[in-house]
């Protein structure tokens, strides 16, 4: 898109990478700054030993790659409106709350603000650990396919699922499913802090979007609205977990008008 536009950074969701939000863009290019950059371990990115530091090592090593962007691009991001997916809007929540002054809008997809009691917490990561094992361990196209079994995926038709996993496969060789095993535990929700009162305090627009099929996190963003953690809730129709894959041109149409606002 052009420069002078609202600029937006896009984050994908675990096993995706910055291709993932080609539709999204398709039909915000001629209004948006566009910027979609792979999460370590994903895409063109690769998982270093220090990424394994976890949330705040990943912040300042977004902070150094805006920073890099900025210089090479001719571009300024001095603010610019974030959206991550999933668990690119666990990552956004963190960035946000390190470096609030950088964000205009902060606008999550899916995405879960953190666990609240130590029981829910320890249930994930074992289940998480569970999966990492897999991962490390098992073929990968097998892993996938048991992967988008779980129930947030359960508006998938089959023929979706096996596209989806063939896109996850390319490209991707075995050596990095362990980088997957470790992008799981390092980013587990398990680890992650309760970012509730955090977002609730920072002083830009918080929107959170989710499919109308996708009743685990539409049930969330509505608690999130109740508690007054976030600005609004953005409910899709016709999509379930993955919004921006399944209704590309919708959800284009809704962050136009909150970038306007």
């Amino acid at each position: 898109g052009t420069k002078g536009n609202p600029a937006v950074l896009l984050l994908h969701g675990f096993l995706g990478s910055a291709d993932d939000w080609q539709p999204l863009i398709s039909a915000l290019r001629s209004d948006c700054f566009l910027i979609a950059i792979d999460l370590p371990g994903h895409g063109a990115s690769q998982w270093h030993e220090k990424d394994t530091e976890g949330f705040d090592y990943f912040c300042h090593r977004l902070e150094q790659a805006i920073l890099t962007m900025e210089q090479k691009e001719k571009v300024s991001l001095s603010r610019f409106n974030f959206l991550g997916y999933s668990l690119g809007g666990r990552l956004a929540m963190a960035y946000s709350t390190t470096f609030p002054d950088r964000v205009e809008q902060l606008i999550l997809e899916g995405a879960h603000p953190g666990l609240v009691n130590e029981s829910e917490k320890e249930i994930r990561f074992q289940s998480d650990l569970i999966w990492s094992k897999r991962f490390s361990h098992e073929p990968l196209a097998e892993v996938l396919r048991d992967w988008y079994k779980q129930p947030v995926f359960s508006n998938l038709s089959e023929s979706q699922i096996g596209a989806l996993i063939l896109q996850r496969l390319e490209g991707r060789s075995e050596d990095s499913a362990q980088s997957l095993a470790e992008v799981l535990m390092t980013f587990s929700l398990s680890k992650q802090l309760d970012y509730r009162q955090a977002i609730s305090r920072l002083t830009v627009p918080v929107h959170y979007f989710y499919g109308e099929n996708d009743q685990k996190f539409g049930l969330l963003g509505q608690s999130l609205l109740s508690e007054n953690v976030i600005s609004s809730v953005q409910p899709v129709a016709g999509c379930g977990h993955n919004v921006h894959r399944e209704q590309p041109v919708a959800m284009a149409g809704l962050l136009k008008q909150l970038l306007q606002e």
